[in-house]
């Protein structure tokens, strides 16, 4: 029995599933409604596998997947989302997320994807898979894959000399929130320093 933790912020869906998983090789242990719930309930419940949405209040599911990955938590993740815009689906690739389940496809796609997770694969819904495809040959051909408007800010806020601390009461987030997003954006840029980061922001926000 595989056990799972359930993040989403939406009662119809978290009863929905628990109906669609009964009497299946999965169990839900326990559910959360927001980012830092989720996160708690990863330490105290140590689950196998995370369903995580990516629209949750108090830390989206983007967030929480970096903070599970910069903690090197052995957890498998499968997002689940209503749409995905092409920076978080190349960034969740880049992260090594197991799965992504469009919310409006067909329940047998989430069957499959749990089944495939638990024995160590992968599966992503396939209109995400060809899109990412095309993505990562147009990035491979040239062009480096979009910055999301908050990892923008960011470098602004690096290139003018901000430390983390400061960033982060200029955000409202937690100085290891700021740490996380920094980790994300020296691994979709190939940068190694904040130095490096700060000398390079020009070219870096002048694309796309």
């Amino acid at each position: 029995m595989s056990r799972i933790l359930l993040a989403d912020d939406h009662p119809m869906i978290r009863t929905a599933l628990e109906v669609l998983l009964r009497d299946t090789e999965f169990e839900i242990v326990g559910t959360a409604g927001t980012g830092a719930t989720t996160l708690a309930e990863i330490e105290r419940l140590e689950p196998d596998i995370l369903l995580l949405d990516l629209q949750m209040p108090g830390g989206n599911g983007m967030d929480v997947l970096r903070r599970i990955r910069a903690a090197k938590t052995p957890l498998r993740v499968i997002l689940l989302t209503a749409a995905i815009d092409d920076a978080s689906l190349l960034e969740a690739r880049s992260l090594k997320v197991q799965g992504i389940v469009l919310k409006n496809s067909d329940p047998a796609y989430l069957l499959d994807c749990l089944d495939r997770v638990r024995h160590g694969r992968s599966w992503i819904d396939p209109e995400l898979a060809e899109r990412a495809r095309h993505l990562a040959k147009t990035r491979s051909a040239g062009n480096r894959a979009a910055l999301a408007p908050r990892e923008r800010q960011l470098i602004g806020f690096v290139r003018t000399g901000l430390r983390n601390r400061e960033i982060a009461a200029q955000l409202g987030v937690t100085e290891g929130t700021v740490k996380v997003y920094l980790h994300a954006i020296f691994e979709k840029l190939a940068v190694s320093t904040r130095t490096e980061l700060a000398i390079r922001a020009d070219e870096f926000l002048s694309e796309g």
